[in-house]
């Protein structure tokens, strides 16, 4: 089995021969990742899709649908849709694939597992993870306001204060290399008159390396606004795909079918191979950490549940794989989660 040290390797020097990266904010990652499993696993997710075709390969036979991909329980937050509606759900598609469906609430358990911060630790409910997924309707991201949605309302954290939030934006060294395009497509989601000023950027762990950069300024109604863009790259999977034919594979439409499924923010585009996203006080995450096991538990079923409606996005395929998923023995996929749980941390170990 090749090291995950010769792995990241290879996968490093791939991409940079597909775009440019920055490279002080790789070896950062690679800080980042030595010193914490959890940011190891988050960081990692092309030696993922490797580990699961030496340790569980049956997971790449389930029903393929639209794939999360990178899926972890920080993969998850508040946003506006187009109605101004606010939902909470997966708020990350940089992985974004069409593959099989365990892949996605098998990374999730593995998360919830190696998480410190996650009050589950080693007694996640499996059969809650997996009961959730296949109960789940084929419907958009949960409602803050809604009934599905009461037992988050108390958990999402109190919003940054507003001129605060946006000069931390502009603590980061000024930007003149924004492609024209990427600027006009967030002058196209963003608000009337906005005029905004670039800096450079840095979020996550997995997209470090990648060119991040910040839009913030004034526009017409008198407030300050933000966008971030973000150059993707190819996806893992692209990497992964000599490893096994049955890797989730790229589909150039489907981020816009997923975001029209799941009522994704209204000020979310791609373009030229860049993601540009709204950043606002009121776009957070659950905060994880101190979460009593109860609403820890109940967490983890939502996120199932809006993982589920990401699949969906294929209501013929997610039909299969609620199917699948019904029908698979608890203990089996305990004993996948297991399998990785324990070579992500042999990885990790080895790694640092």
């Amino acid at each position: 089995m090749t090291s995950a040290t010769d792995l990241t390797r290879q996968y490093d020097r791939w991409l940079a021969s597909r775009i440019p990266v920055v490279e002080a904010d790789v070896a950062r990652k690679h800080e980042e990742m030595r010193a914490d499993r959890f940011r190891f696993l988050r960081g990692t997710y092309y030696l993922w899709l490797a580990r699961v075709a030496e340790r569980v390969p049956d997971v790449l036979d389930a029903a393929r649908v639209p794939l999360v991909g990178d899926l972890h329980v920080e993969n998850f937050g508040t946003w506006r849709d187009r109605d101004q509606t606010r939902r909470w759900g997966v708020n990350d598609y940089d992985e974004l694939a069409v593959g099989p469906w365990l892949l996605d609430p098998l990374r999730l358990a593995v998360s919830a597992r190696l998480a410190p911060h996650v009050a589950l630790g080693e007694d996640v409910e499996l059969d809650t993870l997996l009961s959730s997924y296949a109960e789940a309707e084929a419907g958009a991201a949960i409602k803050l306001e809604g009934k599905r949605g009461e037992h988050l309302v108390d958990l999402v954290p109190a919003f940054a204060h507003e001129r605060k939030f946006y000069q931390h934006l502009e603590e980061g060294a000024p930007a003149d290399d924004v492609p024209a395009e990427v600027v006009a497509a967030a002058t196209s989601v963003a608000e009337p008159g906005w005029k905004p000023r670039w800096f450079e950027h840095e979020a996550g762990t997995g997209s470090l390396g990648h060119l991040r950069r910040v839009g913030v300024g004034p526009a017409d109604d008198g407030g300050t606004h933000a966008r971030e863009a973000k150059e993707l790259g190819p996806g893992s999977a692209v990497w992964a795909a000599p490893i096994d034919r049955r890797m989730p594979t790229a589909d150039a439409g489907l981020f816009v079918r997923v975001m029209a499924q799941v009522k994704g923010p209204a000020a979310v585009v791609r373009v030229s191979d860049w993601h540009v996203r709204d950043l606002a006080p009121d776009v957070v995450r659950i905060e994880l950490s101190g979460l009593h096991k109860g609403d820890a538990r109940r967490l983890l079923g939502s996120m199932a549940e809006v993982t589920a409606a990401v699949h969906a996005t294929d209501t013929a395929a997610y039909g299969r794989a609620r199917k699948e998923a019904a029908a698979l023995d608890p203990a089996t996929f305990q004993q996948y989660v297991d399998a990785m749980v324990d070579v992500v941390r042999a990885d990790h170990a080895s790694y640092r």
